[in-house]
């Protein structure tokens, strides 16, 4: 016989029963997973792990892998599923899906990246943080030739060894941008880094006479070299700003990478490539600073 109030509690264990079913099950949401990606110099590092230590200080679950390579390597392992989210350049961005783009301004470009992107990928809110590419020259360099401005180049460039990624010699915004745009001609190319060690003891060095270097990058505060003007804007606006997989975004991580990117200015950006490149600090620990000074835990 089974009693009144053996019913009763054999009744209401049903529904705990039913819950914890549901859970082992996956019926529970499940904790947010991504990875963060970079390229392979260091505002790219420092960019990653601003990233990642924002969405974990957030409650996000984040694995990075960083130091990828160039854009060739790092959007196709973005577009398989390989990585989630990463740092990008908008302007750069176009170009190596719209080469002949006549887009320049902000604006401009990130309506065609919306056109532009595969339908796997979405571009969230540019920061107002521009990293932009352009050519430097030592200071005896400037002297003999006069130099001031890229267009300054043209009538001796043909005397002139360049040097930077080996992307440079073939990307549209790269060699080929500055001869559509300066008629430009350099005598030789070397190939090097992104504005790393290697592009500054070969500058330095005389084994080079011009470098691409990064507008943001620290570098330029020390070394006695001049940035030439971009006087013909053959670089496009470059904000900084996340790429992600439509997959793995969700409302809270567009939140908290929308947080970092009203934040990040250019001058934050020299200052943490400061960091890294001249006082040697690890780029984690310059990111994990920055997000602690910046962005409220959530």
């Amino acid at each position: 016989m089974t009693l009144p109030f053996q019913r009763l509690r054999k009744f209401s264990q049903r529904p705990l029963i039913a819950l914890l079913l549901l859970g082992l099950s996956g019926g529970f949401a499940q904790a947010e997973k991504v990875t963060i990606g970079s390229t392979n110099f260091s505002e790219q590092l420092i960019l990653a792990n601003i990233y990642a230590t924002a969405l974990r200080q957030s409650g996000t679950e984040v694995a990075t892998r960083l130091n990828l390579g160039n854009r060739e390597i790092m959007l196709p392992a973005l577009q398989n599923g390989e990585i989630d989210i990463v740092p990008e350049y908008i302007g750069s961005l176009l170009s190596y899906y719209a080469p002949q783009t006549p887009a320049t301004n902000s604006n401009q470009i990130t309506q065609a990246l919306q056109k532009t992107l595969p339908t796997g990928l979405t571009l969230l809110t540019p920061s107002a943080a521009s990293s932009i590419s352009t050519l430097a020259v030592t200071a005896a360099t400037a002297q003999k030739y006069h130099l001031k401005k890229i267009s300054d180049l043209t009538p001796i460039a043909g005397k002139l060894i360049i040097g930077g990624p080996p992307e440079l010699k073939t990307r549209a915004l790269g060699l080929p941008g500055y001869e559509k745009v300066y008629g430009i001609r350099f005598k030789q190319f070397t190939a090097l880094d992104i504005a790393g060690p290697l592009t500054r003891l070969a500058l330095n060095s005389g084994r080079i006479d011009v470098a691409l270097v990064i507008s943001t990058q620290g570098l330029l505060s020390k070394e006695n070299w001049v940035v030439l003007e971009d006087d013909r804007h053959e670089q496009p606006a470059q904000n900084v700003t996340p790429l992600a997989r439509k997959a793995s975004l969700t409302p809270h991580i567009r939140e908290v990478l929308d947080q970092v990117s009203a934040k990040l200015t250019n001058d934050d950006l020299r200052q943490l490539n400061q960091q890294v490149d001249i006082d040697h600090v690890a780029p984690e620990k310059a990111a994990a600073a920055w997000v602690a000074a910046h962005i409220s835990k959530s």
